[in-house]
């Protein structure tokens, strides 16, 4: 990926990931539980996911190769040590999401775990 920068656009770069990985994926799946193909059975009792874990498991790759497209620009023209610091919000958002909609209760361990990996990101941060 790395010999590719200088000829080919980051978004093509990002295709190339996801492209391969979504091909190992079809086939590991077509291999394991061909059932997963059979997108218009998603709700009923035979599918392995309900309608609501399908629509989350969409949502979330949506997300997830904005995410990795947004990476590849803002790269461009801000730091990796300030991008990284940002790129753990997602830990915020998990820890609240845990707590909110799954209703798992935030011990203190939690807390003190994602303090310190914000913490220390933001210290090498101001230090680049």
């Amino acid at each position: 990926m790395r010999a590719l920068k200088v000829h080919i656009h980051n978004s093509i770069k990002t295709f190339y990931f996801g492209g391969f990985h979504a091909i190992c994926t079809a086939i590991y799946i077509a291999y394991a539980g061909p059932s997963v193909f059979c997108f218009w059975n998603a709700g009923k009792v035979d599918y392995p996911l309900s309608k609501d874990q399908f629509l989350a498991c969409t949502i979330l790759g949506f997300f997830g190769w904005v995410n990795q497209e947004s990476l590849g620009q803002s790269l461009i023209v801000i730091k990796q040590g300030t991008l990284s610091t940002f790129n753990n919000l997602a830990l915020v958002v998990s820890l609240i999401g845990d707590w909110l909609v799954l209703g798992y209760i935030i011990y203190p361990i939690d807390m003190l775990g994602s303090s310190m990996i914000i913490g220390f990101n933001i210290s090498v941060c101001l230090i680049s």
